[in-house]
Parts: C-alpha cells; structure tokens; sequence
C-alpha cells in the first residue's frame, strides 16, 4: 500500500475513475441499462485521458483487479482489490478489497 500511496496524484484518480466505471459497467450490464454501460465508458476514456494528458500509460500506474461476480437470477456483482505479498503467515498472497486500501492509502498520505 506504500507503494499506491507514493504514485502520482493522477494515478489515484485514474484508479478511481477505472473502479467506478467498471462498476457502473457491470450494474448496467446487470440491470440492461444503456444509460448506466454508457456512463461507464465515459468514465474509462476519461481515466485513460487523464493519463495520457500526464505523459503516462496505464502500465504506469497500479490498478486494482477487478471482476464480475455473478449472482442469481441473472444478476451481477462486481468486485476490486488488491492482491499484495502476505506479511504473515503461510500463503504468499492477501486479497484486500478497493475501500479497505483506499482508506489505508488516505491515511498514509
């Protein structure tokens, strides 16, 4: 989480952006709602721009993983976080989700 916290300012933001589309995407998916998918691409071009206007690429920066979960009756979810190396115990990695690092991050800055 260090590392998130030492990034640039529009790695944050493109982070936040690249989040909330990808969620509004899915619970446009989900629902059928044109408005909601159409909401979510402006937020992922507008996550892209901003890099691009800071000289950097998406690589530049940590992105959490995101997926879709689905739930039944058709419906679907979505989820972000972080998968960092484990400070204890035996399994390599920790999963934490998007608002347990974010606020992590805040604090840290």
């Amino acid at each position: 989480m260090q590392s998130l916290a030492s990034q640039p300012q529009v790695c944050a933001n493109y982070r936040e952006l690249y989040v909330q589309g990808f969620r509004q995407n899915v619970a446009g998916l989900s629902k059928a709602d044109e408005r909601l998918q159409s909401q979510a691409r402006e937020n992922l071009e507008q996550s892209r721009m901003l890099l691009r206007q800071a000289g950097l690429s998406p690589t530049d920066c940590a992105r959490p993983h995101c997926i879709i979960e689905p739930l039944q009756g058709g419906r679907l979810d979505s989820w972000c976080g972080y998968r960092l190396a484990a400070d204890r115990g035996e399994e390599l990695y920790q999963w934490l989700d998007w608002e347990t690092v974010q606020a992590s991050v805040q604090r840290q800055q």
